[in-house]
């Protein structure tokens, strides 16, 4: 047995001890985590709308919920069944699934391959949005192994991967992702990037 179905099998025990918990955690897993970490998304996008450099600010958040939905993909059609492995509640005898077992294969995981591209792309927004979010993800990527869908590794790989994909979808969009924002900046699309009122108006009110 490989340290890996050790690690899953006594998630697992504890799983069929704590069933107060099922419910919670089952939902967490399923939708709970990923929905937090879109909210703090979402959140970062409305408050970056109010710093001194805005429209930079909000390139970082757009940059963000593409690399989670590239992570997602490229983990859909190219590493998981790149990869093939079966999932625990399919190859652990008498192994307890709490959520529906899929047939799609378990390395990495689709939830914690989004979650590590949230954190990422968060963590270019500041340490306060980062660090909370990656409670969520950890917590996430346990609740996945505790509802019996996947292995240890598949939620660990998921985090990394996806952040290590967050990383570079960041990086690569970002100038990008400035001269649009630049560019809504200098016409009535503004209010999407900016908060805060034209530059050119302020001095227009200084004069009256």
């Amino acid at each position: 047995m490989s340290l890996d179905e050790r690690w899953y099998r006594d998630v697992n025990t504890f799983a069929r001890n704590t069933p107060w918990l099922h419910g919670v955690l089952s939902q967490y897993a399923l939708w709970g985590g990923l929905a937090i970490l879109a909210l703090m998304l979402a959140a970062a996008y409305v408050l970056a709308r109010y710093r001194e450099r805005a429209e930079q600010a909000v390139a970082i958040t757009l940059c963000t919920g593409v690399g989670v939905v590239v992570a997602l993909l490229i983990n859909q059609h190219v590493i998981s069944p790149g990869v093939g492995r079966i999932r625990p509640c399919h190859a652990v005898p008498q192994a307890e699934a709490l959520l529906s077992c899929n047939s799609d294969y378990s390395f990495p995981s689709d939830h914690c391959m989004m979650a590590g591209a949230f954190v990422a792309g968060l963590a270019f927004i500041g340490a306060r949005w980062a660090i909370p979010a990656a409670v969520v993800a950890v917590l996430l990527a346990f609740t996945r192994v505790y509802s019996g869908v996947h292995y240890p590794s598949d939620v660990a790989g998921g985090l990394v991967i996806g952040a290590v994909i967050g990383v570079i979808v960041v990086l690569a969009l970002r100038p990008l992702a400035y001269r649009l924002t630049a560019w809504m900046a200098t016409n009535p699309l503004r209010v999407l990037v900016s908060a805060h009122p034209r530059q050119q108006g302020r001095h227009a009110e200084a004069h009256v």
